[in-house]
C-alpha cells in the first residue's frame, strides 16, 4: 500500500512546543504569537459589532444574516491560532471552519435576497423579480440566457448556493475519516491518496456556489443599488478565494 511521502508528514514535536528549557522563539512560535494577537483583535472586534446590531436589532430577517457574516473572520482566526499550535489537528478543527464558512455564503445569499425582497410590495423576491426581462448569463456561459421572472430562476440560484452548505462539511467529515485511516495525505496530489479528490470536489463546490451568487447580484444590482452589496461581495468573495489558494499552497 502507497505511503504518504515524508514531507507532508508531522515535521515538529508538538510536545515540546512550550518546553521550558527551550527558549527559542523559533519562526513557528512567532507565527504563533502574531496569529494569535491578530485572533485576538478579530474576534474584539467582531464581538462589538454583534453587539452593536443587538442593541439595534430592528429588522431581524436582515439581521440574522448579517450576524451569521460577521462572525466569519473570528471563526477564521480562532481555528487559525489552534491550527498554528496544535497543527497535527488541523483536519479536524478544519470541520468547524468549513461548516461555518459555507453557513456564511449561504448567509450572504439570504442577506441578498432579503434585499431584494423588500422593494416589492408583498416583500416577496419573487415578485420583485417578476419585471426582469430574459438576458445574457455571465462568463463563461454567456451563450446561455436566463429569464429571472420565473420561479425557476430563484430554485436554481438558491440551490447553487446552498449546496455549499452541504458538501463543504459532508468533504471535512470525509477527511476526517480518510485522515484516520492513514490514506488522506494532506497536501499531495496523488491518486493513490483523497486529499486532491476532495479539494477538486471542493473548489468545484466553491465555484458553483460563487457563480450563483454573481449571477443574482448582476441580474438585481439595480434593485440592490441603495443597499451598497458590492464592497459586501467583495469582501466575501476575497475571504473565500484567499482560503482556497492557502489550502493549495
Amino acid at each position: 500500500m502507497p505511503t504518504c511521502p515524508t514531507s507532508h508528514q508531522l515535521a515538529e514535536d508538538q510536545a515540546n512546543f512550550w518546553n521550558p528549557r527551550n527558549e527559542d522563539w523559533n519562526k513557528h512560535k512567532i507565527g504563533w504569537a502574531v496569529c494569535g494577537i491578530c485572533a485576538i483583535l478579530t474576534t474584539v472586534i467582531t464581538i462589538s459589532n454583534v453587539y452593536m446590531q443587538a442593541r439595534n436589532y430592528r429588522v431581524p430577517a436582515e439581521q440574522r444574516q448579517i450576524l451569521r457574516i460577521i462572525c466569519l473572520p473570528m471563526v477564521y482566526g480562532v481555528i487559525s491560532f489552534l491550527s498554528y499550535r496544535f497543527f497535527s489537528a488541523y483536519t479536524y478543527y478544519s470541520l468547524i471552519q468549513a461548516a461555518y464558512e459555507s453557513v456564511a455564503l449561504s448567509a450572504f445569499l439570504l442577506l441578498l435576497v432579503q434585499y431584494v425582497a423588500s422593494t416589492s410590495s408583498d416583500f416577496s423576491a419573487e415578485e420583485a423579480l417578476a419585471k426582469k426581462e430574459k438576458r445574457k448569463m455571465p462568463f463563461p456561459f454567456g451563450c446561455f440566457r436566463v429569464r429571472p421572472s420565473k420561479p425557476a430562476f430563484m430554485h436554481a440560484v438558491k440551490w447553487a448556493v446552498l449546496q455549499y452548505a452541504i458538501i463543504k462539511p459532508l468533504l471535512s467529515v470525509i477527511g476526517i475519516i480518510t485522515e484516520a485511516a492513514g490514506v488522506l495525505c494532506e497536501g499531495t496530489y496523488s491518486v493513490h491518496f483523497a486529499s486532491g479528490y476532495l479539494r477538486v470536489v471542493d473548489v468545484i463546490s466553491m465555484l458553483v456556489a460563487l457563480y450563483g451568487l454573481i449571477l443574482f447580484y448582476i441580474i438585481t444590482k439595480d434593485l440592490l443599488a441603495n443597499r451598497h452589496p458590492l464592497t459586501k461581495f467583495l469582501a466575501i468573495k476575497i475571504v473565500i478565494f484567499l482560503g482556497i489558494f492557502q489550502r493549495f499552497v
